[in-house]
C-alpha cells in the first residue's frame, strides 16, 4: 500500500463495509483502492471476501498471492476452496462407482431370472 493515508482509509472503509454484508460498497471502496494500487494484497483478499462467485473469488485470491506470496489468510481460503473442490469430487465418484454396482447387481439378477426361465 501506498503512503497515501486516504488509500488507507477507503481499504479501512472497504474491510468494515465488507465485514458488515454491505458487499457492493465493499466493492466500490475496494475497487477504488486497487484503481491506485493495484498490488495491494490486502485489497484483492478482501474483495475476493465480496466476491460474486467462486471463480471470481479464486482469481482475486490468486492475485493477493501474486502481490504478496507471504500472505498467509490468501494462501489459506485457496487451499479450503481446493479441498471443498475435492471433496465434492470424491462424493461424485463415490455415487458413481454405487450406481455403476447397482446396475452390474440388477444385471446380474436378470441374467439369472432368464437362465432360471430356461
Amino acid at each position: 500500500m501506498s503512503d497515501n493515508p486516504n488509500l488507507e482509509t477507503k481499504l479501512q472503509l472497504g474491510i468494515t463495509a465488507a465485514k458488515r454484508g454491505d458487499k457492493e460498497g465493499a466493492q466500490v471502496l475496494l475497487k477504488q483502492v486497487l484503481a491506485e494500487d493495484k498490488k495491494s494484497d490486502r485489497a484483492w483478499l478482501w474483495l475476493a471476501v465480496v466476491a460474486p462467485d467462486k471463480a471470481t473469488k479464486k482469481r482475486y485470491l490468486q492475485t493477493a498471492l501474486q502481490h504478496n506470496p507471504q500472505n498467509a489468510h490468501a494462501r489459506k481460503a485457496l487451499r479450503k476452496m481446493s479441498s471443498k473442490r475435492s471433496k465434492r469430487e470424491q462424493r461424485t465418484l463415490l455415487a458413481g462407482t454405487v450406481m455403476l454396482l447397482a446396475i452390474l447387481v440388477i444385471s446380474t439378477l436378470m441374467c439369472l431370472l432368464v437362465l432360471a426361465a430356461q
